[in-house]
């Protein structure tokens, strides 16, 4: 008998109404091809669990230390000041146990494919009467692609509408596997122009074009999405190329996603700069001016805040 595939999420969030239609169970998987300069979760990036540090919560105690197998935690004298190395740190998880604040947490955790859907199906009823199901998101899912494959086949026989959340960075015959086996994709495309994307998330944008046109061709229910980056992706140019894309494609709709601070905190937590630095959220009148010009070119445009 073959083994249970394995792979390493981050999060399950239950109750989801924002990535799919009705209620929905999104599974985060941890890795990310991309380095998007303005990226919400950090802890996504790495494929490997990682270990936060919330100093905050943190008293000085000191009970991490001894416990640790590999010694990569220390504490300055009379200070709550942690000092992780990371080089040494392995996220055993073991100082966690030993934190009596929390202020230690893993991010990711490595689980079966029956795991996940255990826990996917515990939210059925609500999927039942809302019409929603289950989407898998990241990270990149696609970075797993054996781990995604045969999550989406299990909660397919278990009768759940399935939706991924990609940026479409990965092969085309490795995307083609997965369409075959999901009811809706919604398909990120950050910025258009091939040296600003690899500028931006550190990769050309080819990949990721060539999948949208497969997309386009496939017969999936498809609803792309962009991160709304004032000053970085909505100038009339990027604005008026993703337009055009997308109508070639067939597909004359846009989400907007509005850039926010909210993941600053976990940069501080793994010891990671955040490199959008003191940049406001976006704003509501950035949404509506981008929507009206977007509109203009004939999209059907709407943003979730």
């Amino acid at each position: 008998m073959k083994a249970d595939p394995t792979g390493v999420v981050f999060n399950i969030q239950h109750y989801s109404i924002h990535d799919g239609p009705g209620i929905r169970t999104v599974v985060f998987l941890k890795g990310c091809p991309l380095a998007c300069r303005w990226c919400c979760n950090p802890e996504s990036i790495s494929g490997k669990p990682e270990l936060g540090f919330r100093q905050s919560l943190c008293n000085g105690c000191g009970q991490c230390l001894e416990p640790c197998p590999r010694k990569a935690l220390s504490l300055a004298d009379g200070t709550n000041s942690l000092g992780i190395d990371r080089f040494a740190c392995d996220s055993c998880g073991i100082c966690v146990q030993s934190c009596p604040r929390r202020a230690l947490t893993i991010y990711g955790q490595r689980m079966t494919v029956g795991e996940v859907v255990d826990e996917v199906l515990k939210d059925a009823p609500f999927y039942r009467r809302s019409g929603g199901g289950v989407t898998i998101s990241g990270g990149e899912p696609l970075r797993q692609p054996k781990f995604l494959l045969a999550i989406l086949k299990a909660c397919r026989q278990a009768g759940l509408h399935t939706a991924i959340e990609t940026s479409g960075y990965c092969s085309s015959r490795t995307f083609s596997r997965v369409l075959a086996e999901v009811a809706l994709v919604l398909f990120d495309l950050k910025v258009m122009s091939e040296e600003d994307h690899l500028a931006l998330t550190g990769k050309k944008n080819s990949l990721i074009l060539n999948n949208a046109r497969l997309l386009g061709k496939s017969g999936c229910t498809v609803q792309p999405r962009m991160p709304l980056v004032p000053g970085m992706n909505d100038s009339p140019d990027n604005l008026n190329l993703l337009a055009s894309f997308l109508h070639s494609i067939g597909v004359p709709s846009i989400e907007l996603m509005p850039y926010h601070q909210f993941g600053r905190g976990k940069y501080v937590a793994l010891g990671k700069p955040y490199k959008m630095g003191d940049m406001p959220n976006a704003k509501p009148e950035d949404v509506e001016r981008v929507c009206k010009f977007l509109e203009e070119q004939g999209l059907k445009c709407w943003a979730s805040m």
